[in-house]
């Protein structure tokens, strides 16, 4: 069990080395995490340098060597390269999608392909909410939803992407707002064609958010492996990755998911196409991460995400649960009765004398 001292004073060592290692040639990424030994996962918390190849400690310089400890916390070095998550048209294998997340639907549920025209395909993450106007929008990757530095405004956006046949007809919403570095994420607003849903294809409702732990048992639903689980083994990431045109990026507030212990060898719990899906924490059911990126080649399966709290920040969004409570109307309550009409007042005739009742005789007569 790390203690909230034990996280501080590891959060404090990673900061003071975390820039500086993370510019260093074959650095892939620097974190905060659970050390490993001989393959295996440990339970101690260490800072993590991620390199695109280890080499044994004689063919390097001194320059090279990382320290064993920082501030009292322990170093690990892991082998690691990432990349995009996304089926890019060189590629040798386009996988399909599966469970028929690549059909066409008329009410769009979470986890399918999407996919703005620039692109094969990727995952529609969650349908979220402007935090302002409460206006709808769905939640996914700038990789998945923009895709180029020149990619027009208002981009149309296909359900399916391309790669599923996806096609002009097939619009359902439009590139509204989004971030490159620090964060690979985009929000586009829907635009009437089709409904978009709360809940993935497999039926969970995705309505609220948390922050991810060290250890959190998490699982997301998309368009290529379909629901698959692992949990949470480093967080606090800085990573560079290659966007194409746009150039290399520094991604932040990122994530490390790994297969639970136990799971069949190779499995793999992120492939290209994923993107843009979300990662759910197991025992709340809420959204702790924007999956954008995993391994690259035959290392071992991970996947990386963003925190989801900041990339909320900075693109004004909220999830259902916090939509404000709907205007209710004021029950009815029926009008008072009316206030009864006072007695009409008759007022009795005046009391004539003799010699008047005389005359009015004599004129009733005549």
């Amino acid at each position: 069990m790390i203690t909230p001292e034990e996280m501080a004073k590891a959060q404090a060592a990673l900061a003071k080395v975390q820039a500086e290692w993370l510019a260093r040639e074959g650095v892939t990424a620097v974190d905060l995490g659970f050390k490993w030994s001989q393959g295996e996962m440990t339970g101690q918390l260490a800072i993590r340098v991620h390199l695109a190849q280890k080499k044994p400690l004689a063919e390097l310089s001194e320059s090279e060597i990382f320290p064993k400890v920082v501030d009292g916390v322990p170093v690990d070095v892991i082998e690691a390269i990432y990349g995009l998550q996304l089926m890019l048209e060189g590629d040798a294998q386009l996988e399909a999608a599966v469970d028929g997340r690549g059909q066409r639907f008329a009410e769009i549920p979470l986890g399918v392909s999407i996919g703005c025209p620039n692109v094969t395909a990727g995952t529609l993450g969650a349908k979220v909410y402007d935090a302002a106007t409460q206006e709808a929008y769905i939640l996914s990757n700038w990789h998945v939803l923009v895709g180029s530095p020149t990619a027009l405004p208002n981009e149309a956006i296909w359900q399916p992407g391309r790669l599923d046949g996806g096609k002009s007809s097939d619009k359902f919403a439009e590139v509204s707002r989004f971030v490159l570095g620090p964060f690979d994420a985009a929000l586009a607003r829907l635009s009437g064609e089709r409904p978009v849903l709360e809940t993935t294809l497999e039926g969970d409702h995705i309505a609220d958010v948390t922050t991810p732990q060290l250890g959190m048992m998490v699982w997301k639903s998309g368009r290529t492996t379909g629901r698959t689980a692992g949990f949470i083994d480093g967080i606090m990431m800085s990573t560079q990755l290659n966007y194409g045109a746009a150039g290399v990026r520094r991604l932040e507030q990122v994530f490390r998911v790994v297969p639970r212990p136990g799971s069949p060898p190779n499995v793999e719990i992120s492939m290209g196409g994923d993107s843009g899906s979300v990662w759910i924490d197991e025992a709340s059911g809420r959204v702790v991460g924007l999956h954008f990126a995993g391994e690259v080649g035959d290392a071992p399966e991970f996947a990386l995400a963003h925190d989801i709290n900041p990339v909320m920040a900075r693109l004004g969004f909220i999830f259902p649960a916090q939509l404000p409570p709907a205007e209710l109307e004021p029950p009815f309550e029926p009008e008072p009765p009316a206030e009864p009409e006072p007695p009409a007042t008759i007022t009795p005739p005046p009391t004539l004398s003799w010699w008047q009742r005389f005359v009015n005789w004599l004129q009733n007569l005549f």
